[in-house]
């Protein structure tokens, strides 16, 4: 198994990409603290524990925009597994309006959850991994972040910015035997894609990927894996593109 007795947070992980990667982990025998909205952890967690030890999970509520919430992740991870090994920060919000009816409020707000969010929880972690003198961090970034969007300026902008994060942390955590990389999703079709688009617009995203269609949260979830397992102890300060190859 890949992830042997490796201990990983995974923000965002009650449903999406983010379960993905949580089932796949706990497949490949990492422990995993599963994150998310307090009433959307409990179902989660009960739907892993029909698979996994129950001893090698638990879950935790997170409010990504609020350090107290994640200091009490770490903290509560430390206190049950005593190391933190990887650390995937998917938890993410979007929105899809014109740039001329986009209020100061929800620029903010997705910066306060896409981008501080992912800057917060590397602080907090860093310091355990610094001390263990290794790591692996992982963030969530999108197709966006490379090609911009139309009524995205607010979600293009805040991928943009978790890619210069990772590129930066890489470089700063290196030292320390710490990888920080990106993974940057395609079209998924998660609750947030379902909820976000209409039929007209996922079927445009279909024609417009080489493979002809929107992929499966499980479908990313390997990228993942190789960043978080001993196999890309050389890979840093990288953007994997998982995309489908989609042409815009």
């Amino acid at each position: 198994m890949k992830l042997e007795n490796k201990v990983a947070i995974i923000t965002g992980s009650t449903k999406g990409i983010g379960y993905a990667i949580a089932d796949l982990y706990l497949k490949e025998g990492a422990k995993v603290v599963i994150t998310g909205l307090k009433d959307e952890v409990p179902e989660a967690l009960k739907l892993l524990e029909k698979s996994y030890n129950n001893e090698n999970i638990i879950g935790i509520e997170l409010d990504v925009t609020n350090t107290e919430s994640i200091k009490n992740v770490v903290e509560k991870t430390i206190e049950k597994f005593g190391r933190i090994d990887i650390l995937v920060n998917n938890a993410g919000i979007t929105a899809s309006k014109p740039l001329i009816q986009t209020t100061d409020e929800e620029m903010e707000r997705m910066f306060q959850v896409n981008t501080f969010g992912v800057f917060k929880f590397i602080r907090e972690v860093a310091p355990y991994m610094i001390e263990q003198k290794s790591g692996s961090i992982i963030n969530t970034s999108s197709m966006v972040a490379n090609y911009g969007g139309i009524m995205q300026t607010p979600y293009a902008s805040s991928k943009f910015a978790v890619n210069g994060i990772t590129k930066s942390c890489a470089k700063e955590l290196g030292r320390h035997n710490i990888r920080v990389n990106a993974v940057a999703p395609g079209a998924v079709m998660t609750d947030m894609t379902k909820n976000t688009t209409d039929e007209n617009t996922r079927g445009m995203l279909s024609q417009l990927t080489p493979l002809g269609r929107i992929a499966n949260p499980s479908e990313l979830a390997g990228a993942y894996l190789y960043l978080g397992s001993d196999d890309s102890t050389f890979t840093n300060g990288t953007i994997i593109q998982v995309d489908g190859g989609i042409v815009i």
